[in-house]
């Protein structure tokens, strides 16, 4: 005989499951949210630091650029320490990436910080559903 307190498998797969995919739309979220974000601070960000079309089109795509290396380099760190911990590492990244781009001075700030945020959301994308 079974004993009542014993949880069954299929409930505890179906929380697995829903756990894992939750943890998954959250890498998809960061990196939408990320890119729709900057939307609303185009205009304000030309006019404070001056920017031509093409420097305020550098700035928005510069996330998408740190992206790139964020999803390159990411399973290769976690390979060697961890997905945990580069999740965690992304997360420090994506952070430090919104308050330096909320105290950024100038256009190659901007370019900078985002970079370092996309690095993050592009890390975060590969490892979040692994």
């Amino acid at each position: 005989m079974s004993s009542s307190t014993t949880a069954t498998p299929g409930a505890y797969h179906t929380a697995r499951v829903i756990q894992l995919a939750l943890v998954a739309a959250l890498g998809g979220l960061l990196f939408g949210f990320d890119t729709a974000v900057i939307n609303g601070a185009v205009g304000a960000m030309r006019e404070d630091f001056g920017m031509s079309s093409a420097l305020t089109g550098f700035v928005v795509s510069s996330a998408l650029l740190g992206c790139m290396l964020g999803a390159y380099l990411a399973g290769r760190i976690a390979d060697r320490i961890g997905r945990i911990r580069v999740m965690v590492i992304a997360s420090v990244l994506f952070t430090l990436s919104a308050i330096g781009s909320g105290l950024a001075f100038g256009p190659v700030d901007m370019i900078f910080w985002r970079a370092v945020g996309g690095v993050g959301v592009g890390a975060a994308s590969v490892i979040a559903p692994a």
